[in-house]
């Protein structure tokens, strides 16, 4: 019988061997190392972890209303702030035509009333300047139809500048005694017109009403605290009812040229004729 003990390998085979075993190695390793497949239901793929999905509702109704109402309060401050540009320019814009009156530029003021008008409507301002730049353009009729329009619907304390306009037309007419009455009136409404004041003491002289004529301009004049132009009333009353000693203290005291005191004297002349019976 053989001797089917095993021999030890041949340094040849031994060779072979060491390189087989090389060779599989690194196969082994990565077999090892790769995840075992199972079959069956075991062998899905197990479902990955549920994501939390948006939340697309992130803000409650009561945050919503908070929202909502904030909001409404920007549009609101917005809208106030748009009013109150406006208001300003209205009011720049009539200034704009005060200012020209004052200068005697009534006709530019009577265009600038129109642009104005277009573009915010007509109101209670607008219409007085409106009737002051007619009467001053000498547009008697028409300023005295806008003056009584603003008569109806306004409280009395409020109507003593149109009741002095209606005044200066009645005066630019020759109508003086129609002319007292509206300035009357005004001063009842103004207590503190200086200009009214100065004029119907102007009437009450151009009258012959002394005494009303005299109480009525110095009332003016003390209120205006030396006016030049109520003195210059003034002193045309001193020259028209004999107080000449008054009439060239106010002459000197405005340092008036020769010219200037030859056309008051000129005028207090005028008025007294008139005064007189025969009217010469």
């Amino acid at each position: 019988m053989k001797d089917t003990r095993s021999t030890p390998p041949t340094p040849h085979r031994a060779n072979r061997a060491s390189r087989l075993v090389a060779l599989l190695l690194p196969l082994v390793l990565a077999a090892c190392a790769a995840p075992t497949r199972q079959s069956g239901p075991a062998a899905q793929t197990a479902p990955e972890p549920a994501r939390p999905t948006a939340n697309v509702d992130l803000v409650s109704p009561s945050q919503q209303a908070m929202i909502e109402a904030q909001r409404q309060e920007d549009l609101r401050e917005d809208e106030e702030l748009k009013r109150g540009r406006a208001e300003r320019e209205r009011a720049i814009h009539l200034k704009l035509v005060q200012t020209m009156l004052q200068q005697d530029n009534a006709y530019a003021a009577l265009a600038h009333l129109d642009a104005y008008d277009q573009k915010w409507g007509a109101n209670r301002e607008s219409r007085q300047l409106r009737a002051d730049a007619l009467r001053k353009t000498s547009q008697l009729d028409q300023a005295e139809l806008v003056y009584k329009s603003l008569l109806s619907g306004t409280e009395q304390s409020r109507l003593g500048p149109v009741w002095y306009g209606l005044g200066k037309v009645a005066i630019e007419r020759g109508d003086l005694k129609t002319a007292a009455t509206r300035l009357e009136k005004s001063v009842q409404a103004d207590p503190l017109n200086i200009t009214a004041y100065s004029d119907l003491g102007l009437v009450y002289l151009l009258e012959g009403q002394k005494e009303p004529a005299y109480s009525t301009l110095m009332k003016a004049n003390q209120l205006s605290n030396n006016d030049p132009n109520v003195l210059a009333n003034l002193a045309l009353w001193g020259l028209v009812f004999e107080d000449p000693n008054m009439a060239l203290d106010i002459a000197d005291r405005l340092q008036w040229s020769d010219s200037t005191r030859n056309r008051v004297m000129s005028q207090a002349n005028t008025i007294k004729r008139r005064m007189s019976p025969q009217g010469n």
